[in-house]
């Protein structure tokens, strides 16, 4: 773990687990890894952060990590996790292990592993784990899933496999007790979007960079939480407190635009579910399930 085993950044690079991420992510989902070294060494570690804007003094405490799992001498496995000390919940960036190594479970145990760590030792008060997945498209899964049993075919275009990876994800999260953020009365996921991640681009372009997301959450052992409460602490955590607040301290004055930006679309999200009963929920129902087991039937091999 950062700032445990792993102190400077010549070990971090010489660990391996950047080939790993290059190897596990596609270039559309993956950070600068200077900005990765940054966070975990340097910036996120603990410490209040503060800057000002238009004469008013915001902070921001976070402390980011990154988990290494290691074997026969090379990176297997990685887990990026920044602790908000504000909300107390955990944000799970990002988790893989390296296809030759998942048989056994064996990414399940490295996670759980890696939660209870964080309960024990590091976040003793946190509340739980947040994180994003993005849609998928039953109707679409379905189609694709029929097509493949009907033809014989193992290979899939490249926005089938988005479609199929999106609900592996979620499934495999739905394995590990994770529930979803969901409208009480018609049980379907509550959406958010996240802002641009590039404040350099032009004001025009932010808009059409923004991404929907579905949240998930599982709680520590013990914590039973408000899910109108934890539905806004989430929003708010993973899109102002750890996205736009890193930014915009970067260069506070320049960037105004883009905190007015981010903080106002985490204000329309959050609008447009207080009339809303949020309540805590699985998306997958019985007619869902037997997605699984009739993929894995084909045989295909897709890292998710």
């Amino acid at each position: 773990m950062t700032r445990v085993d792993v102190c400077d950044e010549a070990s971090f690079r010489a660990s391996g687990v950047l080939d790993l991420y290059y190897e596990l992510f596609p270039p559309h989902e993956r950070d600068d890894p200077d900005d990765i070294v940054r966070w975990v060494l340097t910036d996120d570690v603990g410490e209040l952060r503060c800057f000002e804007l238009d004469g008013e003094q915001i902070s921001y405490r976070l402390d980011s990590r990154y988990v290494i799992l290691r074997a026969e001498g090379r990176a297997i496995g990685l887990g990026f996790f920044t602790y908000d000390h504000a909300s107390r919940l955990i944000y799970c960036n990002y988790v893989g292990v390296h296809r030759d190594w998942r048989r056994g479970g064996m990414a399940r145990e490295f996670y759980r592993e890696t939660i209870k760590l964080f309960d024990s030792e590091l976040f003793t008060d946190n509340l739980g784990v947040v994180l994003e997945v993005e849609p998928f498209d039953g109707d679409s899964l379905e189609r694709i899933i029929d097509d493949l049993e009907r033809s014989g075919e193992r290979q899939l275009a490249a926005h089938d496999q988005e479609t199929v990876r999106k609900f592996l994800r979620i499934t495999w999260y739905d394995k590990l007790g994770h529930s979803f953020l969901v409208d009480a009365r018609s049980r379907l996921p509550l959406s958010c979007r996240s802002p641009c991640l590039d404040p350099e681009l032009p004001r025009a372009a932010w808009a059409g960079e923004e991404a929907g997301y579905w949240l998930m959450w599982h709680a520590r052992p013990g914590v039973v939480p408000d899910a109108h409460d934890l539905w806004r602490a989430a929003v708010e955590t993973i899109y102002v407190e750890i996205l736009a607040k890193s930014l915009v301290a970067e260069d506070a004055q320049r960037r105004r635009d883009y905190w007015k930006y981010t903080t106002g679309l985490v204000a329309d999200t959050l609008r447009a579910t207080d009339a809303e009963r949020v309540g805590l929920g699985s998306y997958l129902g019985p007619d869902d399930r037997p997605w699984l087991p009739r993929w894995r039937q084909l045989g295909i091999d897709l890292p998710i």
